[in-house]
């Protein structure tokens, strides 16, 4: 995690998915999430899953919009310290790289 910034990734939920749809988001920006919160929806070809937040803190960007799909790791949203700036969070967004998920 850089400086207290969580990405929060497409997950892979199926050895053949390859993208997701963000369904529905479950939580909104501001929102203080526990580890575990169901965060969103996401959509595959075969089902509807609800993504859970992998650590605590504040939901800070929705940066994938309902509807949208997505590749496997892409970035979707933002979890971070409510100390951490804006302009950090802005920079992490635009300077994420996707990791390759097998």
């Amino acid at each position: 995690m850089s400086g207290g910034i969580r990405a929060l990734t497409m997950p892979k939920y199926g050895l053949t998915m390859t993208e997701g749809k963000v369904a529905k988001w479950s939580t909104s920006v501001g929102d203080k999430l526990s580890k575990g919160d169901e965060i969103a929806d996401i959509e595959t070809d075969k089902i509807t899953n609800a993504m859970e937040a992998p650590v605590a803190g504040l939901l800070r960007r929705q940066v994938a919009d309902e509807g949208t799909t997505l590749p496997v790791g892409a970035l979707i949203g933002v979890i971070a310290d409510a100390d951490v700036p804006d302009e950090e969070i802005d920079a992490f967004v635009a300077d994420f790289t996707p990791e390759e998920v097998d």
